[in-house]
């Protein structure tokens, strides 16, 4: 409660998501992959295979993003958008589960 009173706190975090978000974007796109703009604190990027795979393989990785199928989406994930330290390590661990072969 004390930080949504605080508005250096939720003017900060509002710039970091804006920022991020579209730096997420921008690299998840460049990969291939459709992402629905957002306003949000998260991405929806649609992978095209079985999400809940992809995303017990980020796990592994140490990554963790929640798959859609619960949501009818089963090939799309929400990815939270984090800090400019941790989302080049969400995008690292991405391209890395998403070059091996595709789940059918």
């Amino acid at each position: 409660m004390a930080a949504l009173d605080d508005e250096a706190h939720v003017r900060k975090a509002l710039a970091n998501n804006a920022g991020q978000a579209q730096w997420l974007t921008d690299g998840l796109v460049e990969l291939g992959f459709r992402v629905v703009p957002t306003w949000a604190n998260f991405l929806y990027c649609e992978l095209g295979e079985d999400a809940a795979s992809v995303a017990n393989q980020l796990q592994a990785e140490g990554v963790i993003v929640r798959p859609l199928g619960p949501w009818g989406a089963a090939t799309a994930i929400r990815v939270t958008i984090g800090t400019p330290e941790q989302n080049p390590v969400f995008l690292k661990a991405f391209k890395k589960v998403m070059a091996r072969a595709p789940v059918p």
